[in-house]
């Protein structure tokens, strides 16, 4: 076989199918460039999905003259001159890789004002030096990209529609928008503006600009939290525990201002609100961290979706803290809303009034800045024992109707000290429902118990004091990340004192010797939570015991007797918080109030 040098226009193809996928791709390059160039005004015009025509406008400093044919050379930035650099990085874009493959694969033409001075423009086709030419912006720069992947049909053909291609360039502009409330950004797809986001004070005005884009949120029911530590900073914007979803996507992830692909730090979300949701449900958050570019190390992906963070088990730890510190824990409670031109009752959402206030770093909790949550029960009208009139079936049909436009009821969230208290009380069973709750009576109120994930909290307590220890014949070995090698080495205790026996055999080889007799038939488990995990002590004993715990528990769906039953709900009222060890809650209470107002009837 002879071996040959490829031309220029085929390795410039070939290295630009790493970094430009499709529009998208283009997008993200260009507004990182822009951000750059210091600009504050960033605006972004599609057509036909940005397959035809992307456009990109900005009024950063501009690119000079001479160094127009420059930028579009391989490896040619303005960003970093020695490797030392790399590890310094303050910049969105450092590998000299974006506009170069650009002009490789579509016609390119950048037309600038270096700081304001002569403007010029250059044109670039597939590779093709077309002109360079004095004119242009009298400020910033202005990068249209047209017919992309035009002179390579194959790639074209993976595209999707311009609709769906038109979406992931908005979602990119949004994405980059985030971390920057200090620049206004505008997506105009087709001649029509369909995002402006103006410039915002806070970081938390602007995340809820982008998140109540599509969604219609109220801006109470989101908070805000932030805390400085040596080498890192992290800012979080989360929801309250009224407002989650049934995925993880909305859950992002920025290191120095960049959105990232870390499943760790996700993880760290999701554990702080352990107590807080329901299992299988996740909130919107966007989680800042800012650290110490020595310990991050962006040169992984040409996109730079991924990340390297030398520090990340504390990073990861204090995640955790902070959310699981700072959100009150709540408990489910069903509650009606009075209709205030009908004067009747109707079921809908509480309304969460949020109180916010900023902790001053003075304070006792270091610099911690969060707000304070305080849920307020709407006042409600006074109703006779009867119905008012006799207009009830119309009244019915209307709530039919208002329950099919919008949402009729839901639960909402009540401070779990303002009833919850450990202690032996007397209650009445009244049986089971749908094979799933238990129903009982106390104290004037109806609770509705989880039989599954109550029991499984039961076991977790019992577990908690188990001390017997089994010996596996076989050991167990598995491999870990470096994150995790390294975090494992100095915490392995963690997991002795729970009676699971691991030793190192190697970098990033680990072996699993022993576990607790209750845990038998779930070594796998166990070693596949090991090899993801890393937190305080107490988030592992949770996800330890979870683990154990879910597999012995009652099942949803099973008929327990009333004795069982009975057992069961002594020790749930006996518990300091009623979640399971997944951090779900697994009580609802209704109270004869609440429901006696339901049904329009008071004492």
């Amino acid at each position: 076989m002879e071996i040959k040098s490829l031309d220029s226009t085929l390795r410039a193809r070939i290295a630009a199918g790493e970094v430009i996928e499709r529009p998208q791709s283009v997008a993200r390059e260009l507004i990182d460039n822009a951000i750059d160039a210091g600009a504050d005004e960033i605006t972004l015009s599609i057509r036909g999905g940005g397959i035809d025509m992307l456009t990109l406008i900005d009024n950063g400093k501009g690119i000079s003259r001479e160094d127009l044919p420059l930028a579009v050379t391989q490896y040619a930035t303005s960003k970093i001159e020695k490797l030392d650099d790399l590890y310094h990085l303050s910049s969105m874009g450092f590998r000299g890789e974006a506009l170069h493959s650009v002009a490789a694969v579509s016609k390119l033409t950048i037309a600038s004002s270096w700081k304001g001075e002569q403007p010029w423009t250059y044109v670039v086709d597939n590779t093709k030096e077309v002109s360079l030419t004095q004119q242009g912006p009298e400020k910033g720069t202005i990068v249209t990209v047209e017919n992309l992947f035009s002179e390579i049909p194959a790639r074209r053909s993976f595209l999707k529609r311009p609709a769906s291609e038109g979406t992931l360039c908005r979602n990119v502009l949004l994405s980059k928008a985030m971390p920057f409330e200090n620049i206004h950004f505008t997506f105009i797809q087709d001649g029509a503006i369909r995002t402006d986001l103006p410039k915002r004070v806070s970081l938390f005005d602007r995340v809820l600009d982008i998140f109540c884009e599509e969604e219609n949120f109220n801006r109470k029911e989101f908070t805000y939290m932030e805390k400085d530590f040596s080498d890192f900073r992290i800012r979080i914007v989360t929801s309250l525990a009224g407002i989650h979803r049934s995925d993880r996507s909305r859950i992002k992830i920025y290191v120095n201002n960049r959105a990232v692909d870390e499943f760790s730090l996700v993880q760290a979300v999701c554990y702080g609100y352990g107590e807080i949701l329901p299992g299988g449900c996740f909130p919107y958050t966007a989680l800042f961290i800012d650290d110490n570019p020595e310990l991050v190390d962006f040169n992984i992906h040409p996109a730079k979706k991924e990340v390297k963070l030398r520090n990340k088990a504390a990073i990861h730890h204090e995640i955790h803290s902070m959310i699981s510190r700072f959100l009150p824990r709540q408990i489910p409670s069903l509650s009606a809303r009075h209709n205030g031109d009908e004067g009747q009752p109707y079921l809908v959402p509480d309304a969460a009034e949020i109180k916010t206030s900023f902790i001053s770093q003075q304070h006792a909790l270091d610099s911690v800045r969060y707000d304070n949550i305080a849920h307020q029960a709407h006042a409600s009208d006074t109703v006779s024992e009867k119905p008012a009139d006799n207009a009830w079936l119309e009244k019915a049909r209307k709530l039919f109707r208002e329950k099919d436009a919008g949402k009729p009821y839901e639960k909402s969230a009540v401070r779990t000290d303002e009833f919850w208290k450990p202690e032996k009380k007397s209650f009445h069973y009244i049986g089971q429902a749908f094979r799933l709750f238990l129903i009982c009576e106390m104290d004037g109120s109806l609770y509705l118990v989880d039989q599954h994930a109550a029991h499984e909290r039961i076991l977790f307590n019992e577990l908690r004091e188990q001390k017997d220890v089994q010996q596996l014949l076989i050991p167990m070995d598995f491999e870990v990340d470096s994150d995790v090698d390294a975090f494992l080495c100095e915490n392995a205790y963690i997991y002795t004192q729970y009676g699971i026996s691991i030793a190192q055999k190697d970098e990033k080889l680990w072996t699993l010797t022993s576990i607790p007799h209750s845990a038998r038939e779930n070594e796998k488990r166990i070693v596949s939570y090991i090899q993801s995990a890393m937190g305080s002590e107490e988030e592992i004993e949770a996800g330890l015991y979870a683990i154990v715990a879910c597999k012995a528990a009652v099942k949803a769906g099973d008929i327990i007797d009333e004795y069982t039953a009975n057992a069961i709900l002594e020790k749930v009222f006996e518990m300091e918080d009623p979640v399971c060890p997944h951090g779900r809650t697994f009580v609802i209470r209704l109270t004869e109030a609440e429901l006696r107002e339901m049904v329009g009837r008071t004492k």
